[in-house]
């Protein structure tokens, strides 16, 4: 019982540094590496989005490379792709209602560049999307 109470405020204080510090740790490095980062070079899913809710897919993309990326569902979605910058988000690419797209986004800096998709509507939308890095100049199609 004595080496509870000789080490529980070292613990305390330890648990308290500890968790302030991952915060702070948080917040400086926000949109630096995204959760949702794909691993693969190409990717092909179906999805179905419930109401009220998003879906994001990030790709690590450089001034060298292309998205050739494209979905279809069968409801109207709000779709953008979007970067981080120091706090702040750019959307190189955004459409308010749509239900398919096919196309090539190219990269004018490095960075981890997110699809996403949000239903605003009342009921669950079934979507097919797709995407593939391609390096430019060369015939990957």
């Amino acid at each position: 019982m004595e080496f509870l109470k000789r080490y529980s405020i070292s613990f305390a204080i330890a648990g308290f540094l500890l968790y302030y510090f991952t915060i702070w740790v948080e917040e400086k490095y926000e949109g630096r590496t995204p959760h949702n980062l794909s691993t693969k070079n190409e990717e092909k899913a179906a999805i179905t989005l419930l109401p009220k809710r998003y879906y994001e897919k990030c790709v690590d993309l450089s001034p060298a490379q292309q998205l050739q990326y494209g979905f279809n569902s069968n409801a109207a979605l709000a779709f953008n792709i979007h970067y981080h910058e120091e706090g702040e988000q750019y959307y190189p690419v955004k459409e308010d209602s749509i239900t398919e797209m096919e196309n090539t986004f190219q990269s004018e800096k490095r960075a981890y560049y997110c699809l996403k998709w949000g239903n605003s509507g009342g009921e669950g939308v079934k979507m097919d999307f797709h995407f593939k890095i391609l390096n430019r100049g060369s015939d990957n199609d």
